[in-house]
């Protein structure tokens, strides 16, 4: 395990991973706000890049702690390629705060993959494209939106905390 596994991975990926931020983040936080004002672009960018879950679902959160335009060349692709609700989730809520309508074709992506395999990241996803005022490729339920929305509020509050008192 590296460095950026040991500080930024390993202690908040079991938590942080598809909805477990809605459960976790608030026990999470001091740490979490801490490590955020410490992540580099570098950091962030190599968790996005590496193909596995778990340094993607920190990637895609701790994204939120750096500049939107140094991080979508990574964010997009991670998002567009996650195979599932661990990632899906986190990587769409990041994808639609640092890219906005840019992230849409990404989440399509994501969504034609997953709907042979659904297992309810789907609608979550779904829900992202939705908000960001395209039609997505299939309608989120209303636990979609409201996965979602609650998703998207624990990543506004984080990247606040990310940024310096």
């Amino acid at each position: 395990m590296n460095e950026i596994e040991l500080a930024f991975v390993k202690p908040f990926y079991r938590r942080m991973a598809g909805l477990g931020a809605l459960r976790w983040a608030d026990e999470l936080w001091a740490d979490l706000t801490v490590a955020g004002r410490h992540v580099t672009q570098t950091d962030v960018s190599w968790m996005l890049r590496t193909g596995h879950w778990r340094p993607e679902v920190m990637g895609a959160w701790f994204s939120l702690a750096v500049p939107a335009e140094s991080i979508t060349d990574d964010l997009l692709p991670a998002m567009a390629g996650s195979r599932g609700s661990l990632t899906a989730g986190p990587l769409a809520i990041a994808a639609t705060l640092a890219a906005g309508l840019d992230a849409v074709s990404a989440m399509t992506d994501y969504l034609t993959f997953i709907l042979d395999r659904a297992d309810g990241s789907q609608f979550v996803v779904a829900a992202a494209v939705e908000h960001l005022g395209s039609d997505p490729a299939i309608d989120p339920t209303a636990a979609g939106r409201r996965q979602f929305r609650d998703l998207y509020e624990v990543a506004v509050r984080l990247r606040e905390a990310f940024q310096p008192a």
